[in-house]
């Protein structure tokens, strides 16, 4: 079965300090462009779309932001994360100046339109499980943040 997404634990970032939204962003934008992942025009793409179509999202447990731009600022898909020291705040989805403090974002770079709705809708579940989300945000190293992502997104069995 092919993955929905890889992950690399190199663009895995665990206690970040962040001053705010626009911090993290370009620190997540900055490890994609470094590992080619993302195009030049990434950043400023996603901020500008963060302000129209904001990405903060208020859990049961905590908030989380999915900041993502089109594809055409995307070489190869990935999933840039950060669990965050201190909250940061964003602006929650659908509103226009509702806030919510965020310690997990997920920085979707996805080029291809077509996986990105079932990419956001698996996200969406993992969100709802309270578990997964406590899990992400305990975990001890890039690599078991990878390998919970990868689980819950990709649905590894084992028959």
């Amino acid at each position: 079965m092919e993955k929905l997404i890889h992950l690399d634990e190199n663009v895995v970032h665990l206690h970040v300090l962040a001053e705010d939204s626009e911090d993290i962003i370009a620190t997540l934008s900055e490890g994609l462009k470094r590992h080619q992942y993302v195009k030049e025009s990434f950043l400023l793409s996603i901020l500008e779309r963060e302000k129209v179509f904001p990405t903060g999202l208020p859990l049961a447990t905590m908030g989380v932001a999915i900041p993502h731009t089109d594809p055409e600022h995307v070489i190869r898909p990935m999933i840039s994360v950060a669990v965050l020291e201190n909250p940061v705040e964003f602006i929650v989805m659908g509103s226009e100046n509702t806030k919510v403090s965020v310690e997990i974002v997920l920085m979707l770079a996805i080029s291809d339109p077509a996986k990105q709705l079932s990419l956001l809708e698996k996200l969406m579940s993992v969100f709802q499980n309270d578990a997964a989300m406590s899990q992400l945000k305990n975990a001890v190293s890039a690599k078991e943040l990878v390998e919970i992502l990868d689980k819950e997104l990709n649905q590894i069995s084992v028959e």
